[in-house]
């Protein structure tokens, strides 16, 4: 990272701005260019849960080249009068595959419910996590970086 000065390296920066962070970004490959979308996650410890759907893109890439990118920022502020941006930010990489176990599906959906607040059941019944495919993501690096006003 040239500017050191903003590096962030403590586990308590990822977590805050992991928690923070409503999609990360997730990029994947897709022969000659990357693909990059945003998507809904949650993370359990060193891993990362994504739902979806059980075809398409994002799951053809990934069956294809497991490595991927991920990454956030959260408390954004553009500093018109200093030409400057404020943020925290984390980016990582990983290796995702699809979830086959149906115990951990329904662990990762209830992660993902309980991160969204959402309104489904919890624990999730098998009949919910068997129409969705789950990937996870597990992290092999992260990286931190933040831009605060002074």
């Amino acid at each position: 990272m040239r500017r050191t000065d903003r590096e962030r390296t403590d586990a308590a920066f990822f977590d805050e701005v992991l928690a923070k962070a409503e999609v990360i970004f997730l990029a994947l490959t897709n022969g000659d260019f990357p693909y990059c979308l945003p998507v809904n996650f949650a993370r359990d410890g060193e891993r990362l849960y994504i739902h979806c759907a059980h075809e398409g893109l994002k799951l053809d890439c990934v069956r294809a080249d497991p490595r991927v990118a991920f990454s956030c920022a959260v408390d954004i502020e553009i500093d018109r009068e200093n030409a400057s941006t404020y943020y925290k930010s984390v980016c990582g990489t990983g290796r995702a595959q699809v979830v086959e176990n149906m115990t951990e599906k329904r662990h990762a959906l209830d992660c993902i419910g309980s991160r969204y607040a959402a309104r489904c059941p919890r624990p999730t019944p098998e009949a919910t996590a068997r129409r969705v495919a789950i990937l996870r993501i597990d992290i092999l690096s992260m990286t931190g970086k933040a831009c605060l006003p002074k």
